[in-house]
């Protein structure tokens, strides 16, 4: 499994490194798979038609929305946990006055899930075990995939296991923005 990436360039406009132009890399996606598309595949990998897995997943759709506004979490299974948050101004002195005036906004919030490893790094479930990460333009191509691309060079020995080295998310309570 591999995750291209595209060097990016920015000149910096403030900070010690004013005025000077700046490397980093961003990942890179090839496009988007839709609900179709995703109900496409499991039809073919099943005996359901895409119409029933479209049904299924519209099913689902509604009732994490439903159960969402009811007040509910909801765990995506091997996903995480989807949650609303709050998006709120500036606090206030008193009991009294924190109220629900001082929610400016609803926001869907995702907390990815993972498990401990013995280190402490986390192991996100999204994320497939190994990740190649590869140049854009540089992927080999699969012979047997009719040029689609399925791998790659490693670029400067830099690999990630599973997600370890990212500090988002979790699992519990804590969804990383103090709110809990």
């Amino acid at each position: 499994m591999s995750k291209s990436y595209k060097v990016s360039k920015k000149t910096m406009n403030m900070g010690p490194k004013k005025g000077k132009t700046v490397y980093s890399v961003r990942p890179y996606s090839y496009g988007t798979l839709t609900t179709k598309d995703i109900a496409n595949q499991i039809a073919m990998e099943s005996t359901a038609t895409p119409a029933d897995v479209m049904a299924v997943l519209d099913r689902y759709t509604y009732y994490v929305k439903e159960n969402l506004k009811k007040g509910y979490d909801i765990e995506l299974f091997g996903f995480g946990k989807l949650y609303l948050r709050f998006l709120t101004g500036k606090a206030v002195e008193t009991e009294k006055e924190a109220n629900a005036k001082l929610v400016k906004s609803i926001l869907p919030a995702f907390r990815p899930s993972y498990y401990l490893l013995k280190n402490g790094s986390r192991v996100y479930n999204l994320i497939p075990d190994s990740i190649e990460l590869v140049k854009y333009g540089e992927e080999k191509k699969d012979k047997t995939t009719d040029g689609e691309t399925t791998g790659g060079e490693t670029t400067g020995g830099e690999t990630t296991g599973g997600g370890s080295n990212t500090e988002a998310g979790g699992t519990g309570s804590d969804n990383g923005d103090g709110l809990e």
